[in-house]
């Protein structure tokens, strides 16, 4: 082979390597973000509905995510909207129009709704030739805003001038005439129509929204069957989640839709308006087309065809199976009649995002998505036994006729005694609280005795408190045998004498939430010093901790949200977000706190001065709980709360309250699911944990203090003891400064990182090709510089390079591998309904 055939095999390589190389650095610039901000809006008034609008760019668009930059406790609900023009040119407008012109509906955001991923190759066609050159956003705010504050929330938008093989679309079923009777279980508002279009529409998500009322929305097309398009409840975080059935929506089909609203507990008929004390009733689809595809309408409003309403399936209106972790995630401590059992408040949601189904080719509907499973968990302890109760709907506990609800709060006394404080049949879910954090079933206070007390055996020696409570929450039993409770419905505290069924001492106002000496908005917990003086957390709505002389009368408070300063990466020390729990550590002159949301634990002294913080990554998001124990020098140990995403699991720590160390986790061996309080009992070394569900209470026994100061494991199974475990690293935080890198930040950085190895690797390329020639040319000579009469055969690059002439066959067949699941978040009718009627 030629000097000259090689050459040009090398420059050939290149020229196919740079052509790639410009292509990756072209498909990392043809991704843009845009955010859709509220540009510092002043929110004076209730249920005030705000607009602003952006400029799309000039060129083609398709938007392929949608992220929110907002909480619920701000806005009710976001909606984009596309038009030709809008209605102002202002910074921001109230909302009475929103275009000069038709609007097109694009995402709908509400109660903590995760990010939104579109499949691979849909994308919602924007901006260049089509009619939507800007984009409005619209925010309905419920409450005003406090004096001097701004709103800033927003959607994100990723957007590409690729184009995309198909187009997504929103249609929209709606009613628009409902009245929903005070007190009432089952009232339905039905939609149905007729669907006109060019082509046919592949639905691949589904969101519905209500109000407080709404309990289960459900979409069907009819096409001589009912096939279910989706069935969601609006009290969940209200995204778009995946259409689980396959489901083609052909021209002339029928779509019927149908909501259903209890009015219990609500003296006043409701009806569809714009406030949020009105009701709305909207079914979303969100789906993909062929391009060319155009539907007639966007939207369906009204019972159009009744006579397909009275053959719907009866389970278009049988609520769905309690889901806690969404009712958890849809609410916020200062939002709306939240289940504020856990969720998560912060501007961008860091619930997982809802994953959709891989795009089909238009010829099929959407497949299944499969969900990841968390990784296996080793479980380095093992419960002992379940303790003092059953699941709901359970048998009693043997020996006794107990059955126990919800757990809000265990507790032990220095006799070794247990005190469990459930719900009886009451569940926190989104009806139970009203915007103004209001308890909404004052005339029905629980049947159960709620307070169990259990001996070390777990026999029920008392119980009482029978139509006296009505949200139980946090117990804790003092050295004088004194129990005390918080009633987060009631917003009160109380005290109980030893053997006494009455109250002695009663603080906060019953019903009635607030912010003062004796006003409380959903208490937590209570802590008692040896001296009587004793500490309230005040923590749903006030994110405070309240210090009492042992009469009841205030000596200070401290603390403050932290949902004024989110976004930073490390809320600042004395901030809460849901002080839940407290443990005090009187021996260290230490009241450490649950801060809830904000996954970590706060140490303070006995007069409120922070003194350390405990954050480790194996918490997760959320502690529910901590409680101190004096042997091995002072542990700490703590429970975890579930998150969406599956991971970290759900399990208990102990912790070195002298350097933060994580020592050990463990774990019952199904799993803890949903803890709510924790509490060791050094009388008989045993550590209990309350479960929301499933509603009981686990013991777990501790290994004795050997005198040494040496740990081992601390809890083990019976009298086994577990192998060792490795002692875990927490991060150990005394100030609120961080050097964590923003998401942001990497995905600038990776893409250069590939850009600079794909350039590197031709550099290399051309280095051994330069070797291989000189060998090559060493080769053509004989040991004394004299040209060889035949070139060696035993290496011939030119065969390397271009094994064979010509060009393959080029395959005409379609690959089904390269969609991508979808994320999900969403909320919308009620504002585009709201719009319609202005």
């Amino acid at each position: 082979m030629t000097t000259m055939t090689l050459f040009r095999s090398v420059t050939l390589t290149l020229v196919v390597w740079i052509i790639f190389v410009c292509s990756v650095v072209k498909s990392q610039t043809l991704t843009q973000k845009l955010d859709l901000l509220m540009r510092n809006a002043s929110v004076t008034m209730n249920d005030e509905y705000l607009c602003s609008s952006y400029k799309l760019p000039a060129n083609d668009q398709y938007i392929v995510q949608y992220e929110a930059l907002a909480n619920a406790g701000t806005a009710h609900h976001i909606l984009l909207f596309g038009c030709d023009e809008p209605a102002s040119s202002e910074d921001y407008w109230h909302c009475g129009r929103l275009c000069k012109s038709q609007e097109q509906i694009l995402f709908a955001w509400a109660k903590n709704a995760p990010r939104l991923n579109l499949p691979k190759d849909v994308g919602f066609h924007v901006g260049g030739q089509t009619s939507i050159k800007y984009i409005v956003i619209q925010v309905h705010y419920v409450n005003p805003l406090p004096p001097g504050s701004l709103d800033t929330s927003g959607i994100r938008l990723s957007m590409t001038s690729l184009r995309q093989r198909y187009e997504a679309g929103i249609y929209l079923l709606l009613a628009y005439s409902v009245r929903i009777p005070s007190n009432s279980v089952n009232v339905f508002a039905d939609i149905s129509c007729q669907f006109k279009a060019s082509g046919p529409i592949y639905p691949f998500g589904f969101r519905t929204h209500a109000h407080s009322l709404g309990t289960v929305i459900s979409g069907y097309q009819v096409n001589n069957t009912y096939n279910l398009i989706g069935k969601g409840n609006p009290q969940w975080p209200q995204a778009f989640y995946p259409v689980e059935n396959k489901v083609v929506i052909q021209r002339d089909d029928y779509l019927v839709g149908r909501c259903t609203y209890n009015s219990t507990g609500r003296n006043r008929t409701t009806y569809i308006g714009a406030s949020h004390n009105d009701e709305m009733c909207n079914f979303y689809i969100m789906y993909y087309a062929d391009r060319n595809t155009r539907l007639q309408y966007h939207s369906c409003a009204g019972n159009n065809n009744p006579r397909l309403i009275q053959k719907l399936p009866a389970y278009s209106y049988q609520q769905l199976p309690p889901n806690p972790l969404l009712e958890m995630a849809a609410h916020g401590p200062s939002g709306h009649m939240g289940d504020p059992e856990g969720h998560s408040p912060s501007p961008i949601v860091t619930a997982a995002p809802v994953t959709m189904a891989p795009t089909p080719a238009p010829t099929q509907a959407p497949t299944k998505p499969t969900t990841r499973k968390p990784e296996t968990v080793t479980h380095l302890m093992d419960f002992e036994s379940d303790f003092g109760g059953s699941s709901s709907g359970g048998s009693p506990t043997p020996g006794s006729e107990v059955v126990i609800g919800q757990v809000g709060g265990v507790a032990t006394d220095k006799q070794g005694n247990v005190y469990v404080f459930h719900r009886g049949e009451r569940v926190w879910n989104g009806l139970s609280f009203d915007q103004y954090h209001v308890f909404q079933q004052k005339n029905r206070p629980i049947k159960a005795n709620c307070i169990v007390v259990y001996n070390s055996a777990g026999q029920v020696i008392r119980q009482f408190g029978k139509d006296m409570f009505f949200m139980p929450h946090g117990i804790s039993v003092d050295d004088k045998l004194n129990v005390w409770v918080t009633d987060v419905g009631l917003h009160q505290v109380m005290r109980f004498p030893p053997n006494s069924d009455q109250a002695d001492l009663v603080l906060g106002q019953r019903f009635q939430p607030g912010k003062g000496d004796n006003l409380f908005c959903k208490p937590t917990d209570v802590e008692v010093l040896s001296t009587g003086e004793f500490f309230i957390s005040d923590g749903y709505c006030n994110s405070r901790i309240l210090k009492y002389d042992k009469a009841g009368t205030l000596i200070r408070e401290f603390g403050s949200s932290s949902i004024a300063t989110f976004g930073t990466a490390e809320p600042g020390s004395g901030t809460f977000n849901v002080p839940h729990s407290m443990t005090l550590a009187e021996d260290k002159g230490l009241l450490c706190v649950a801060d809830r949301e904000n996954g970590r634990i706060q140490c303070f002294d006995l007069d409120g001065n922070f003194q350390l913080m405990i954050h480790s990554p194996e918490f997760g998001d959320r502690i529910f709980a901590v409680s101190y124990c004096r042997l091995h020098g002072g542990l700490l140990f703590a429970v975890n709360g579930p998150s969406l995403s599956g991971t970290p699991p759900v399990q208990g720590f102990i912790i070195d309250i002298n350097d933060g160390q994580l020592i050990e986790t463990w774990n019952a061996k199904p799993g803890l699911r949903q803890p709510h309080d924790i509490e060791v009992d050094p009388v008989n070394l045993r550590v209990y944990v309350g479960e929301l569900d499933p509603t009981k209470v686990w013991r777990f026994d501790m290994k004795a203090d050997d005198g040494t100061g040496g740990r081992g494991n601390i809890i083990h199974s019976g009298t086994t003891p577990s192998s060792s475990g490795t002692t875990i690293n927490a991060t150990f935080v005394e100030t609120q400064e961080t050097n964590k890198k923003s998401l942001t930040q990497e995905e600038e950085i990776m893409p250069a990182i590939i850009i600079g190895a794909l350039l590197v690797i031709p550099i290399i390329i051309i280095i051994v090709i330069v070797i291989v020639i000189r060998i090559y040319k060493k080769g053509q000579h004989d040991c004394c510089g004299r040209h060889r009469s035949r070139p060696r055969k035993k290496f011939n690059i030119g065969n390397f390079l271009t094994p064979h002439r010509g060009f393959d066959r080029l395959s005409q067949e379609g690959s089904d591998t390269e969609f991508d699941p979808l994320n999900d978040d969403s909320d919308e009718e009620e504002e585009y309904s709201i719009t319609r009627k202005a």
